[in-house]
């Protein structure tokens, strides 16, 4: 499932790779896909893939039935339909889940006056950007899911359904994917409750839902990079840190539950970006030009390269990646990571065609351009200096004659500065064979990351921090249907965190706000917590005589 511009893209990569073709040879297998944008500016693309897509079906004489893609372009409503449904909101809350806590004095959380964008990109390729007064902002954009998810003929609804339905019908164990932009507005602000909704409502918990987060990097626009991804990472941690979590849905019920039932992947663009953006954007032609293009090449390779890792041995490899983050093991091994419950996914560029280095050249000269770009993981994987875990993957992808011992060992010691010292961490490599002559890559996966690991969770807080309290209000998106910014401090209890948006209302969350901040102590890493947690039963061993 993809949300907004970025997850459509995403299903994109899907699209294009084979691997997903080979997998409907099997008549027990199904490809399910929906993409949930507003307006219809980025689906253009993801239509024609489609239709290519099951193009090559056919050629190959596998029925189309084995798959299902479908996009959904939600329009912006009307100013008054969408307020009529905001004030119908508790009713419909209340309809899911009767545990939801009745407010009689409730009001909607957008301003009656709230200027609505056009919905409308004006473009026809993704490789222009959209008018940023065009931008929906995460409040603005969760209301314009309520409508099309419980108003009128509840299309959006209806999809989910039809989603759920589709899974269900496949005769193979399933992983669901939900992909978005943890920047902007329009992915990060539904995803909070498509994914409760596919997950809580529409599956039962039955299957995984995995989150994949992709985070903006320093060549995105100042909307995708500001504030609001201060508020996502926050709420998206309330969901995945058991603790918090807890804190939510004894306030409000299941409703509220972690949707991520498979785990939450990162996925850091900066590497990839640095290594293309660097070298090109000073050569002719108009530079604002050639930064598009330059994005749109980075969001495309990320794309391909984790979309070609998903389908990689019919999804058993990322089944088993999931395992020392604790999701796919037996429920007797799973242990609570808490705030270190996020997974990154750094897709290192380690060469660009025709960048630095040519085709012909001595490969002396390939491999000190390599070797040069492995040094760079730590500087570009967005974790901060002195980050430790004690799990790291890394999978290489190199041309045959590219890759040698040299530069394996330059990767194993630039990867050993992120693990606990000695047997208390653990490095696996694996090295593959790459189709294009010219590309060396690395899919580095670190499970055991906090949302305070992130370089950009300190950015953003900057940012949010300098805007008025309106301005704030448009970055959440969680909690805003019981009336809550969870970014906020309580109003009635001093130190805890979750502003009540009504005057003189009781809510809060047993959250510290320093907690939400980034200001409260967390453990040191993965190792620490899991000892913390057996702590009592490490005391119940009994010697080895």
């Amino acid at each position: 499932m993809g949300i907004g511009k970025t997850g459509a893209q995403m299903l994109d990569a899907f699209l294009r790779t084979g691997e997903v073709e080979d997998l409907l040879e099997d008549p027990r297998a199904r490809f399910t896909a929906l993409a949930v944008d507003i307006g219809a500016g980025d689906m253009y693309q993801l239509r024609e893939y489609a239709e290519a897509f099951l193009g090559r079906l056919r050629d190959r004489g596998i029925p189309t039935e084995r798959a299902q893609i479908r996009t959904v372009s939600l329009p912006v409503p009307d100013r008054d339909e969408l307020m009529g449904t905001l004030g119908r909101y508790q009713e419909f809350l209340e309809a899911e889940y009767p545990r939801v806590m009745w407010k009689p004095d409730y009001t909607p959380w957008l301003p009656a006056d709230i200027e609505l964008p056009k919905g409308d990109k004006r473009y026809t390729i993704q490789l222009e950007q959209p008018d940023p007064r065009e931008h929906v902002p995460r409040a603005l954009a969760k209301a314009i899911y309520g409508q099309a998810y419980y108003a009128g003929t509840r299309p959006l609804e209806r999809e989910l359904e039809d989603f759920a339905q589709s899974i269900n019908r496949t005769r193979l164990p399933s992983l669901v994917l939900v992909c978005f932009g943890l920047g902007g507005g329009t992915g990060s602000g539904m995803v909070v409750d498509l994914a409760r909704h596919l997950s809580t409502v529409k599956l039962g918990r039955r299957i995984p839902v995995i989150g994949v987060g992709v985070l903006p990097c320093s060549g995105d626009p100042d909307h995708h990079r500001g504030a609001s991804l201060y508020t996502t990472l926050n709420e998206l941690d309330c969901m995945l840190d058991d603790d918090k979590n807890q804190a939510v849905t004894a306030m409000w019920g299941d409703l509220y539950k972690n949707p991520f039932t498979g785990g939450f992947f990162l996925l850091p663009q900066e590497q990839a970006w640095q290594r293309l953006h660097r070298y090109t954007e000073q050569s002719a032609g108009q530079p604002q030009i050639r930064h598009r293009q330059g994005m749109h090449v980075t969001n495309k390779f990320i794309d391909d390269s984790f979309a070609r890792y998903v389908v990689n041995d019919y999804g058993r490899e990322l089944f088993r990646v999931l395992r020392p983050a604790g999701f796919t093991g037996a429920p007797h091994e799973r242990i609570s990571y808490q705030e270190r419950n996020w997974t990154l996914f750094n897709v290192a560029k380690l060469t660009h065609p025709g960048v630095q280095v040519l085709p012909g050249e001595p490969m002396s000269k390939w491999r000190a351009v390599i070797g040069r770009w492995i040094e760079y993981i730590p500087q570009w994987s967005g974790l901060k200096e002195g980050f430790k875990t004690e799990y790291i993957e890394a999978h290489t992808f190199s041309p045959r004659v590219r890759w040698n011992d040299t530069l394996q060992r330059k990767l194993e010691e630039t990867l050993q500065k992120y693990l606990l010292p000695g047997d208390d961490g653990t490095l696996r490599t694996f090295e593959n064979e790459f189709f294009d002559e010219l590309t060396v890559y690395t899919n580095v996966i670190i499970p055991g990351v906090a949302r305070t690991d992130l370089t950009a969770f300190y950015q953003a807080r900057d940012a949010y921090d300098k805007l008025s309290r309106e301005e704030k209000l448009l970055c959440h998106s969680w909690l805003l249907d019981v009336g809550v910014l969870l970014c906020e401090p309580s109003t009635r209890v001093a130190g805890m965190t979750g502003e009540c948006l009504l005057d003189g209302c009781g809510c809060w969350l047993t959250i510290p706000h320093a907690d939400i901040r980034g200001e409260a102590p967390v453990s040191a890493h993965v190792a620490e917590v899991t000892q913390a947690s057996i702590a009592d039963a490490v005391k119940t061993v009994v010697p080895t005589p």
